[in-house]
């Protein structure tokens, strides 16, 4: 493999991995397997240092969080999923993280639009994880499966199904997250009590680019 091929490779998995963990910070109600898994992140080896950072929020907050179900720690993870990304109510907490939402989309053209990209690309996530097709898990998971389709490309030795994809993943996050997260971020940012979650939200913004 040649070095410039390695490097896009690494780059892609790396893309890969980062979608999807964040794609299960909002999907999944943290639970103590959730936390036991973050603990064991080796943070160090991460070289992009405001990435390295964010993701010592996420796994300080782990390793500090008692065992067990009811521990308080892991409860305060639980009510901060809850009032950031469930839209309980405008006093709670911020709008919930849908793009219609925040983009005032009140008809259908933008979940057939996401339908069919989905459908298009081979992705069922959306129906798997019975949630919209618009929810900030979704598009993120969907990212992370375009970045995995990439890595594939590059095995296979498909430059121009690489660069197409790369093109599609550019243009999908910056036309249907970088578009509206910002404003849900800002909000979010005043009811944000961990910082796990201070974490997973700035992630989210430098995944923006």
């Amino acid at each position: 493999m040649s070095s410039v091929l390695e490097t896009k490779t690494i780059a892609a998995e790396n893309e890969a991995e980062v979608f999807t963990l964040l794609a299960a910070f909002y999907n999944i109600n943290p639970d103590q397997n959730c936390v036991a898994a973050m603990r064991n992140i080796d943070i160090e080896g991460i070289c992009d240092e405001d990435v390295r950072e964010c993701f010592r929020k996420i796994t300080d907050y782990a390793k500090d969080t008692v065992a067990g179900e009811e521990s308080e720690s892991l409860l305060d993870l639980k009510r901060d999923w809850t009032k950031l990304f469930r839209g309980v109510s405008p006093e709670y907490g911020p709008k919930a993280p849908y793009e219609a939402l925040y983009v005032g989309d009140k008809g259908t053209q933008l979940f057939s639009e996401l339908t069919q990209l989905y459908l298009d690309e081979g992705y069922c996530g959306y129906s798997d994880l019975k949630n919209r097709q618009d929810y900030i898990g979704i598009l993120l998971e969907f990212a992370g499966f375009l970045a995995l389709l990439k890595v594939n490309a590059l095995n296979c030795g498909n430059t121009e199904e690489y660069d197409r994809l790369t093109g599609c993943l550019e243009n999908f996050v910056g036309k249907h997250i970088g578009n509206w997260f910002p404003m849900f971020y800002e909000e979010a940012e005043k009811h944000v009590k961990t910082e796990y979650f201070k974490g997973v939200l700035d992630l989210t913004m430098l995944m923006l680019g």
